[in-house]
């Protein structure tokens, strides 16, 4: 079984990255909470894994902490609740805060998390309650040296000019190539955008508000880059219930 796996960065979706080990490429399907927090394509980055057999497939699960895998790997075991339903569960919160939630019975926060009922709700709080607390107090006697996101200092910027490649080594280009390039890069984040909360189930209202606020912050020159429009994003539409349960 995987377990772990560090390696550069090819490509990054809304619901997956391809990990380059050694010249060998893994598909891992990772959390949108996570996918916000990844470095930016064509650095190294490192993931926990969770295997997951099938008799007609293998799918490998990738998360930013231990944590938050041992949260998948403990909402599996629920009945009725597969890895579907488990990245969807991670999708708008982090391991810490569906711990949290869920220790604490919000229902009202579990339930604003799209495909999520009610009745579902309170099966994960009447069988997880008392094991996701038991790993919460686990997990807070570790040291923040289990995350696994690079520590270059470059890793995590906010402009997509940085995902560019020897980029002042490049050879000067016309306004116009450059112009289309940008509004390439700009119609690619808003898809990614629009797909991420697409995936994770939200309505069109919400996905068109949240393309309409990226967009504005584009216009304004602001270098947002796509990992922080969906960080904020999810903030938005997910977060403010687990700041405001508290």
């Amino acid at each position: 079984m995987i377990g772990y796996l560090r390696g550069r960065l090819t490509e990054k979706t809304p619901d997956s990255v391809i990990v380059d080990v050694n010249g060998v490429g893994y598909e891992v399907s990772v959390p949108l909470s996570n996918i916000c927090i990844l470095p930016l394509v064509g650095h190294e980055s490192a993931l926990f894994i969770h295997t997951h057999v099938r008799e007609d497939s293998i799918r490998l699960f990738g998360f930013a902490s231990l944590l938050d895998r041992k949260v998948f790997e403990t909402l599996i075991g629920v009945t009725g609740v597969g890895p579907k339903l488990a990245l969807q569960l991670l999708g708008p919160l982090s391991g810490q805060d569906l711990c949290e939630a869920i220790s604490a019975g919000r229902l009202a926060v579990l339930t604003s998390i799209p495909g999520v009922g009610a009745k579902t709700a309170e099966r994960l709080v009447l069988e997880l309650k008392s094991k996701l607390q038991k790993l919460l107090t686990l997990w807070e006697g570790f040291s923040h040296s289990t995350q696994l996101t690079s520590q270059d200092p470059n890793s995590s910027g906010t402009s997509q000019s940085e995902n560019i490649p020897n980029a002042l080594w490049a050879e000067p280009r016309s306004p116009a190539l450059e112009r289309a390039e940008a509004l390439r890069t700009r119609s690619r984040m808003l898809e990614d955008l629009r797909s991420g909360l697409a995936n994770l189930g939200y309505k069109d209202k919400q996905i068109s508000e949240m393309s309409i606020n990226f967009e504005k912050r584009l216009d304004s020159g602001e270098p947002v880059s796509l990992e922080n429009a969906l960080r904020d994003a999810l903030r938005k539409l997910s977060g403010h219930l687990v700041a405001s349960s508290h």
